[in-house]
């Protein structure tokens, strides 16, 4: 696919375009990521343990047998979940800027024409924004304010 010298002119530079929302966004991530696993893994500690107790007539080859798997389960968690984390985290992050950006974009774009007085100023988003409906709107609406003003 050719590059687009517009899209180039509209790239974001900043990974973090809106912070405060970004976080916000991150933050229910990692706890939408958390809360499932720490649950998933109690259950999972809940049913080896309570096998374990109830089979306490012969615990050594119960725990013979068992703690081989909890070690296993342990290895596959250590190996597993931070890269996954990252991987959903920096996911988080591109949705998150996906929709924070434009946002931010649009505040700037209508404090400057608030400031200047200037309301032949239009937003400009990319086509592939999100929020493009929303800044064509107040394109609109911008349009018609200066055909009263003329």
């Amino acid at each position: 696919m050719p590059l687009n010298p517009m899209s180039l002119l509209f790239r974001r530079k900043k990974i973090l375009a809106n912070k405060r929302v970004q976080l916000k966004y991150l933050i229910l991530l990692i706890i939408s990521m958390a809360v499932p696993l720490l649950f998933a893994i109690g259950c999972l500690y809940y049913l080896i343990f309570t096998v374990m107790a109830e089979q306490l007539g012969i615990p050594e080859s119960i725990a013979y047998n068992l703690f081989p798997v909890v070690k296993k389960i342990n290895a596959i968690l250590a190996i597993g979940l931070p890269p996954l984390f990252l991987l959903l985290i920096w996911w988080g992050t591109v949705l998150s800027h996906r929709i924070a950006g434009p946002l931010q974009r649009i505040e700037k774009e209508l404090n400057k024409i608030t400031n200047n007085h200037d309301f032949s100023h239009r937003i400009h988003l990319r086509k592939s924004d999100d929020v493009k409906p929303i800044a064509d709107a107040i394109n609109k609406l911008l349009d018609s304010i200066h055909r009263k003003a003329k």
